[in-house]
């Protein structure tokens, strides 16, 4: 990953890297030169891992806010007819967004952290629809440690 490189890494080897590293590790990694083509090799392999169960075939948006100190990187996932589509940056109006310090995002996204969890320690921030925030978690199928 130090080349830049996160897209080659093996899903489930990234989620064991992320389990086994200290906070202090993650957030190293979250403010140094890799933190981009991190969040874009996870946001690149949503549509991987999308399960429509559990979802309406209704067009549902959800915006993903990445905010550590003074850095945000957002995000817009599509989720409509068994199918994600991802976006960098929000243009269109989210059904929920979710907002987290990019430790607790790379937990999330390796199945290391449960997010409701995370809301009830307001170390995850959602706005908009909650209940289909919590629905997310089931919609898609994460590779784990």
């Amino acid at each position: 990953m130090r080349d830049g490189n996160a897209k080659d890494v093996d899903p489930s080897l990234f989620a064991r890297l992320v389990k086994t590293a200290s906070k202090q590790q993650l957030a190293t990694v979250m403010s140094s030169e890799v933190r981009r083509p991190v969040l874009e090799a996870i946001f690149g392999r949503m549509s991987e891992f999308y399960s429509s169960k559990g979802a309406s075939g209704n067009r549902q948006v959800v915006h993903w806010h990445i905010k550590d100190g003074s850095t945000t990187d957002s995000f817009q996932t599509v989720l409509q007819n068994g199918t994600c589509t991802v976006t960098e940056g929000t243009d269109e109006d989210a059904r929920t967004a979710l907002t987290m310090p990019g430790t607790e995002f790379l937990k999330v996204a390796t199945n290391n952290a449960n997010p409701v969890t995370l809301f009830m320690t307001r170390k995850l921030k959602v706005s908009g629809d909650v209940g289909f925030a919590t629905a997310l978690q089931k919609m898609f199928q994460i590779p784990s440690a």
